[in-house]
């Protein structure tokens, strides 16, 4: 259908409108007049196409405003579930590892020199080995660094359940003055 805003009446005084004109020139009219007439009905019709025109185009415009909101709405429901799962992951994500997102609290560094545990027990902590708490209080500190000599990586000969093994002399030295945790204060 073509838009009826941009049609223009047409001049009903040619002579294909010569038919439609004797229809009204049989009750005594003349032709001017029934061009006149022909022309005040189809601007009539005109006006009928017209308004249906605006109607259905005003229809169509708010449905695709609908549309769009429509569209829209989904769009943000979509992105509320998105972020809600995100936060759900990281909630989830924050009960499982909580020493992860534990706080670091904001403190001096500490103005006195650190002590180290000893060389074996960082060796067990690297491989994941069980290290006894001895190893890292202040007296078992202490005990190895007083028996480092700094001999790391000479070997002794130690008897063992299965024989004779060699080992690092700085964990041979460790493990004699190693205390059961449960004797520790």
């Amino acid at each position: 259908m073509t838009n009826p805003h941009e049609e223009e009446c047409p001049n009903h005084m040619l002579p294909e409108f010569k038919e439609a004109r004797l229809l009204f020139t049989v009750e005594g009219k003349t032709d001017e007049e029934a061009a006149a007439l022909l022309s005040n009905l189809w601007d009539f019709n005109n006006n009928k196409a017209k308004l249906v025109w605006d109607q259905q185009w005003a229809a169509e415009a708010e449905a695709q405003q609908e549309e769009c909101e429509h569209l829209g709405q989904e769009a943000e429901r979509q992105h509320l579930l998105c972020k809600q799962e995100e936060e759900q992951a990281k909630q989830e994500e924050r009960k499982k590892y909580k020493n992860k997102f534990s706080p670091i609290p904001n403190r001096l560094l500490p103005a006195t020199s650190l002590l180290h545990p000893s060389q074996h027990a960082l060796n067990k902590l690297c491989k994941g080995e069980y290290v006894p708490l001895y190893f890292f209080t202040n007296k078992g500190i202490r005990e190895a660094e007083d028996d480092g000599s700094g001999d790391e990586d000479l070997l002794m000969l130690i008897q063992t359940d299965k024989g004779p093994t060699f080992q690092t002399a700085a964990s041979a030295k460790a493990k004699k003055h190693k205390v059961r945790d449960k004797h520790l204060t």
